[in-house]
C-alpha cells in the first residue's frame, strides 16, 4: 500500500471494526497489513516504516506500559514495522496470528 493510500485505508478498516495484528513495510515502503477484529477492552498500537532506533524507543515505552510485542518484521533495508497490544489479549492475538502462519517474536534479552 502506498503511502498516499494508507491513512485512508486504514481510517477505513478501523471503522468497520478492524486493526492491524500484524504489518510489514518494503524498502520503498509499500505496506501490507493483517487485519483483525479486536476483542472488546484490547488497545493496539501500530508502528511501522520504523528505523531501529525509533522502534527500540516505542519499545521501551510500550514495555512501561506492560504491553506486549504481538508482531514485529525488520525488512532487508532494516526498516521496522510492529504491533503491540494489551497484556490481557496477548494469547488472543497471538492465536489469531498463528493461524495464519505468524508467530510472535521472541525477545533475547528476555
Amino acid at each position: 500500500m502506498s503511502r498516499d493510500l494508507m491513512q485512508a485505508a486504514g481510517d477505513f478498516c478501523r471503522n468497520l471494526g478492524l486493526v492491524p495484528a500484524y504489518c510489514e513495510c518494503s524498502p520503498d515502503h509499500l505496506t501490507r497489513y493483517l487485519f483483525w477484529r479486536l476483542p472488546q477492552g484490547a488497545l493496539i498500537e501500530v508502528r511501522s516504516g520504523r528505523t531501529k532506533e525509533k522502534f527500540e524507543e516505542i519499545d521501551r515505552v510500550n514495555r512501561e506500559k506492560t504491553w506486549r510485542l504481538l508482531s514485529l518484521h525488520i525488512n532487508e533495508s532494516d526498516v521496522y514495522s510492529a504491533v503491540w497490544i494489551s497484556p490481557d489479549h496477548f494469547e488472543t492475538a497471538k492465536a489469531f496470528l498463528l493461524a495464519h502462519g505468524i508467530t510472535t517474536p521472541e525477545r533475547r534479552d528476555a
